[in-house]
């Protein structure tokens, strides 16, 4: 026990200090070639994608949420519905992006909100096919016990439902709200014929960065889409997953 415990802190002192080598070498690579005054407009521009990860989760809840939960409390229905949510999940979104772009084109929507859509168009399905499985597995009696009592309509969503799902809407949550920042690199430009549709945010400025090959914006671009990414899960979804597994876990 002893030994594999010196070997764990081992491990972990090893890999920090990597890790602090690495940071310390690519900043200095940053002040050399920009000067870190550019990590201040990146951090402006992951303001504007976070608010669309956010806009896109509240959304992609308030509709999938209460179809997830129909869908996973008829047996019948999940048996035919979650491989179609499978395969939407797994088919790739961006195949969609002329038809959405065109669309924007069209009715002249900016891709400051359409980017919302087209980072949907992939994300979203973690949310539903976790709320279906969490809904499928709520055990029979349970159910049984809120018909018995009569429990209905918004009381039956606050005392059983929405508890009874949470720990599987978080993992949808999470997943969606990672695969939404990844999304958004491709989703904040896009070119239709002779339309160049760009939205303001930090996927864009990772995307202009890459293809002028300014490698030193595109490094500091993904570095601040990570701190976003680890603070979040740090700061929010994790207290959400202690919170799951303490007091909603059936």
């Amino acid at each position: 026990m002893a030994r594999a415990r010196t070997g764990d802190v081992f491990f972990a002192g090893a890999v920090s200090a990597v890790v602090v080598y690495g940071a310390w070498r690519a900043l200095r690579y940053v002040d050399t070639r920009t000067g870190l005054g550019a990590f201040g407009p990146a951090f402006v521009y992951g303001a504007a994608t976070f608010g669309r990860v956010v806009a896109l989760l509240v959304v992609a809840s308030a509709i999938w949420v209460p179809v997830g939960v129909w869908i996973g409390m008829n047996p019948r229905v999940s048996r035919l519905a979650q491989p179609v949510v499978q395969v939407l999940a797994s088919f790739p979104a961006n195949f969609l992006f002329p038809f959405a772009a065109a669309f924007f084109v069209a009715t002249g929507i900016s891709l400051n909100i359409g980017g919302i859509l087209l980072m949907a168009l992939g994300a979203q399905w973690y949310i539903l096919f976790n709320v279906i499985a969490g809904a499928s597995a709520i055990p029979s009696d349970l159910r049984e016990a809120t018909r018995l009592m009569g429990l209905s309509g918004k009381l039956r969503w606050q005392r059983f439902i929405l508890p009874a799902i949470f720990p599987a809407y978080v993992t949808g949550g999470i997943t969606a709200a990672g695969g939404a920042w990844n999304a958004s690199i491709v989703a904040e430009v896009v070119n239709y014929g002779k339309h160049h549709l760009t939205a303001t945010g930090l996927g864009a400025y990772i995307a202009q960065a890459a293809t002028t090959g300014d490698f030193p914006k595109v490094l500091i671009g993904v570095a601040v889409m990570s701190v976003y990414v680890v603070g979040l899960n740090r700061l929010v979804w994790r207290r959400l997953y202690h919170l799951a597994e303490t007091r909603y876990a059936l």
